[in-house]
């Protein structure tokens, strides 16, 4: 089985790749990526192999860096007419965590990850299982070492970044724990701000012109 794991939840993105011949292995950017960065290192890694599947990271996260991976998961099922497959940031938290944990039994965890303006994404966990919903909070209101996530190391918890995400993604869907889906639906914490241009735009596209009769 080939696998191709997309984490851009983050201003920086990582990918994990696993198939017949290799060790599953990730790669992560060093800065923050662009869409072209993205696709020249998913075509760099892929080596003209063939994939069974593509599993991406769905967020909460970065709104432009959702979309692009995203759309770039949906587009490589799309052209290799392969399976896909999803998971929120906070579940590849939650499993990361689990992966690093030594217990036998599951423990409690608050799972985070930042949603800009001093906020964070939290959603609360027993082992791999949510107990409740996504919920905003401020970084003031959150403290110990019950967390874990992108962030988490400057408030006492487990620091989880990109890297660490994916690879546990990727663990989670070869154990058989991700269902195949048809299309991967965005998480967002609130609604994209999207205003409507100041004038409008004629049919060809130009503004202040009529396209040809």
């Amino acid at each position: 089985m080939s696998v191709l794991v997309i984490d851009t939840a983050s201003p920086t993105f990582a990918l994990a790749v696993h198939d017949r011949a290799t060790p599953p292995y990730v790669v992560e950017s060093a800065r923050e990526f662009s869409h072209a960065s993205l696709l020249a290192s998913v075509e760099k890694q892929l080596r003209g192999r063939t994939l069974d599947v593509v599993v991406a990271v769905c967020g909460p996260g970065s709104y432009s860096g959702l979309r692009v991976g995203i759309a770039t998961a949906q587009g490589l099922a799309l052209a290799q007419g392969c399976a896909l497959a999803g998971l929120s940031t906070l579940e590849a938290v939650a499993s990361a965590h689990d992966g690093l944990a030594s217990a036998d039994v599951a423990l409690p965890l608050t799972a985070i990850h930042p949603a800009g303006r001093g906020q964070f994404a939290v959603q609360e966990f027993l082992g791999l299982a949510p107990v409740g919903p996504v919920e905003t909070r401020a970084a003031g209101d959150l403290a110990g070492s019950g967390l874990a996530g992108e962030g988490a190391g400057d408030l006492g918890g487990v620091e989880i970044r990109p890297r660490e995400r994916v690879a546990a993604a990727l663990a989670r869907y070869l154990a058989g724990a991700l269902p195949r889906v048809e299309e991967l639906a965005a998480i967002y914490l609130r609604e994209p701000h999207i205003t409507q241009p100041r004038r409008p735009f004629a049919v060809a596209g130009a503004e202040g012109q009529s396209p040809a009769g």
